[in-house]
């Protein structure tokens, strides 16, 4: 373990702040374009009666139909669809160009190098406002985008809540991966770093210490209390995907055979890119991007919301490649084996299980997510001895930093975590 170079620790925070998307940028323009310039043909389509129509929509073009008297009745209305949906593909040009002039650059973490392992790091936020050291609570992000959307901006950061309510929180930072990250399965990420961070933070404390897993970290912080439970005193689970089999269907499980087609392609033992990442993430909705600057296009720049938008959007389009072994394990193992639903995920030569897990265990997770089905996450409670569920009422990165966190997942935490759960 040793202590990040300073130089390199600016270095690196100033191009996660210079990084700008949506990424990949031609998925998206051509997403965007192919919409708009397909609405006009859709116009024609709706005249011939042909075309697959939502039913949510289908009694408005029935009476649409009914107002066509004459030729010159169409030929208008296609001329407003084709200049409607031309200004609208320029209104999401005009927003991307907005917002990648954006002055707005996220302000530096302050917090401290606590420990480095590899590439990976683990970041000691100090003592809360009061002037105590805190509560020792380990934070653990996704693998996949940084670290910092605990941490997004002031006002908008759990980091800075559970700081302030008598909490000294310690986040992972994964960083992108090294030579030896690059070697990992997901298993080296719970056990080589994840493991000796927990250790440095219950040596801070003298005692077990609370976790939390945010997305994919939350299912390798099951990994960890089951591995290392001894040294966790409590887990909080924030929509973290275990059952991969939901009856309800997601984007991800559907893209995911998409996914596995491709990474047989790659060159063995090359790292799945960032924007094959993105453009997995994508599938999720494919329009979500055009509808987002379209509507930033319309808004002040000097405005709160829109900094929060630049700050939001850029940490979206940040991300490292994944390792080969964590690329396959997640897409074949987990996505299309489940391994974790059935409990034949290994980490450290043996099953990950739930049973294994004696801790009170939290788990947020929202009905109205589409990442990760509030069904994948609470499928846990079958097999924790010990655990509770919570709909924090919002999406997938909303209930983390949007303007529902506070009340809908920050504070039912705190409440959690500060409420006895002995037997």
């Amino acid at each position: 373990m040793t202590a990040q170079p300073k130089e390199h620790a600016s270095r690196m925070a100033d191009v996660e702040a210079q990084i700008r998307g949506p990424r990949p940028m031609s998925l998206h323009l051509a997403n965007s374009l192919m919409i708009w310039r397909e609405a006009g043909a859709g116009a024609r389509r709706l005249r011939a009666g042909t075309g697959i129509w939502h039913t949510g929509v289908r009694d408005n073009l029935d009476a649409l139909k009914g107002l066509m008297r004459s030729e010159d009745d169409w030929q208008r209305f296609f001329t407003a669809v084709e200049r409607k949906a031309s200004g609208r593909a320029d209104t999401m040009l005009a927003g991307i160009a907005k917002y990648l002039a954006h002055p707005y650059r996220r302000p530096e973490s302050k917090a401290a190098e606590a420990v480095r392992i590899g590439n990976c790091r683990l970041l000691d936020f100090g003592a809360p406002q009061s002037g105590n050291r805190g509560k020792p609570i380990l934070l653990v992000p996704s693998l996949i985008n940084p670290h910092y959307v605990l941490d997004l901006m002031p006002g908008r950061s759990l980091v800075e809540f559970l700081k302030g309510h008598g909490y000294r929180p310690y986040l992972v930072h994964w960083y992108e991966p090294g030579e030896e990250e690059l070697g990992f399965g997901i298993g080296d990420y719970v056990m080589k770093r994840l493991k000796p961070f927990l250790d440095h933070v219950a040596g801070v404390a003298g005692a077990p210490v609370p976790v939390l897993g945010y997305c994919m970290g939350g299912t390798l912080t099951t990994a960890l209390a089951a591995r290392a439970g001894d040294m966790v005193s409590k887990l909080a689970l924030v929509a973290a995907p275990w059952d991969f089999d939901t009856k309800k269907p997601h984007a991800g499980k559907k893209y995911a055979p998409v996914m596995v087609e491709a990474l047989a392609k790659l060159p063995t033992n090359m790292p799945l890119p960032v924007d094959a990442v993105q453009t997995f993430f994508t599938s999720v909705d494919p329009t979500l991007n055009d509808r987002k600057f379209r509507k930033f296009a319309t808004m002040d720049p000097s405005s709160e919301a829109a900094e929060f938008f630049v700050a939001l959007e850029t940490w979206v389009n940040t991300g490292a490649p994944l390792p080969r072994r964590v690329a396959d394990e997640a897409m074949v193992g987990w996505y299309r084996d489940n391994t974790t639903g059935r409990e034949e995920w290994y980490v450290d030569g043996a099953p990950v299980r739930l049973e294994d897990v004696t801790c009170p265990v939290w788990i947020a997770a929202p009905e109205e997510d589409r990442l990760v089905p509030q069904e994948s996450a609470y499928s846990m409670l079958k097999g924790l001895p010990n655990a509770t569920v919570h709909d924090p009422g919002a999406g997938h990165i909303g209930m983390m930093v949007g303007s529902k966190a506070r009340t809908g997942l920050w504070e039912p935490l705190l409440k959690w975590l500060e409420t006895d759960h002995a037997a």
